[in-house]
């Protein structure tokens, strides 16, 4: 049905969709904070993707581990940190918040299926 590669691709596609949340919020920040602040709030999609982007290179690679699960379950909790960061320190319309929609639900399918590339069970 699907080539190996052609799974690669759409999970690596996938993964992509939280740094548009990112870019949505830089660009939302007011060009008065600091370019660091601006970095910091709109951090979390970065990361969300990385998780993913991570998982498809164990898949791609072959080299899931169990030994990886407790850094793996770590590294899901340093996009929430940063969400909590960006709702209390985003100086931009507040509706924009509503995007953390899609970095939650990416959030969880990382949790579900990336974390079962990175460790192999």
């Amino acid at each position: 049905m699907f080539s190996f590669k052609a799974a690669m691709l759409f999970w690596f596609s996938v993964s992509l969709v939280p740094i548009y949340t990112s870019i949505v919020y830089f660009l939302s920040s007011p060009r008065s904070e600091s370019f660091a602040k601006r970095l910091a709030v709109s951090a979390h999609g970065i990361v969300i993707s990385v998780l993913f982007i991570v998982a498809v290179i164990a898949a791609a690679f072959g080299f899931p581990q169990k030994v990886y699960r407790e850094l793996f379950d770590l590294l899901c909790w340093m996009p929430i940190i940063l969400i909590g960061y960006s709702f209390s320190c985003f100086e931009g319309g507040k509706e924009i918040h509503l995007l953390q929609a899609i970095n939650i639900l990416w959030l969880l399918a990382a949790a579900i299926f990336a974390r079962v590339a990175v460790i192999g069970a």
